[in-house]
């Protein structure tokens, strides 16, 4: 095999975010080199020396992904080429964008989007986005915190079944029952927990009162 193989060097490329983010920051990820266990490895020299013994979940992962100008490219599903960074370059990615000058302190899945969208992808984005974020020391001091009111809870209580009703509609549905009802209104008694339900076609008023009127004050008395 040839030396530059043994030894696992592959320079890459420079690339910059697009103008948008450009006002003071641009990613630089000059001459990084590519380890023994970087994940790009193993697709790299399939790619380059297809007749070597590899496999079979090398060689169907490598289908997605082709060498562009001495780098790994991968083509996503909707045609747009996004080149595939190590660990030392997606760290330094997710960290401008992040907290860097033009950074928003983005959660991990937004910040996931947005270095789709800048060109870039490694197999475990989401994850380390969603790690990166949760881990970062300016959002856990001054983000929001959700708090609900030191207040008991306080139960819905009737003194008798058939006293007071809860409704609610379901839908819409798909697909549509052979009747075309699209929707469900259901009624729970707070008392005994019954329920009537009944399929409808459409949410209007008059369909609401008729099942008020046939389905609980017809049956049960009025609540």
């Amino acid at each position: 095999m040839p030396e530059d193989y043994v030894q696992r060097i592959i320079k890459v490329g420079k690339k910059s975010l697009p103008p948008v983010l450009t006002r003071g920051m641009e990613i630089d990820v000059n001459s990084a080199i590519i380890i023994e266990d970087d994940w790009r490895n193993p697709i790299i020299t399939y790619l380059q020396y297809p007749t070597l013994p590899f496999e079979k979940r090398v060689r169907i992962m490598a289908l997605n992904y082709f060498i562009w100008n001495g780098d790994l490219v991968r083509k996503s599903k909707d045609e747009v080429l996004l080149r595939c960074l190590g660990k030392k370059e997606y760290m330094k990615v997710m960290g401008e964008t992040h907290e860097g000058i033009c950074g928003a302190h983005q959660g991990g899945r937004k910040m996931c989007s947005l270095i789709r969208r800048y060109g870039y992808f490694w197999p475990t984005m989401m994850k380390d986005c969603i790690d990166y974020s949760k881990g970062c020391d300016s959002c856990q001091r001054h983000g929001p915190i959700q708090q609900a009111p030191s207040v008991p809870m306080n139960p819905v209580v009737k003194p008798w079944p058939f006293k007071g009703w809860a409704t609610d509609l379901i839908g819409k549905i798909y697909p549509a029952s052979s009747p075309q009802h699209y929707f469900i209104i259901v009624a729970t008694d707070y008392f005994t927990k019954w329920v009537e339900a009944k399929p409808i076609k459409s949410t209007t008023s008059q369909e609401i009162i008729t099942f008020i009127e046939e389905q609980i004050i017809q049956r049960f008395g009025i609540p």
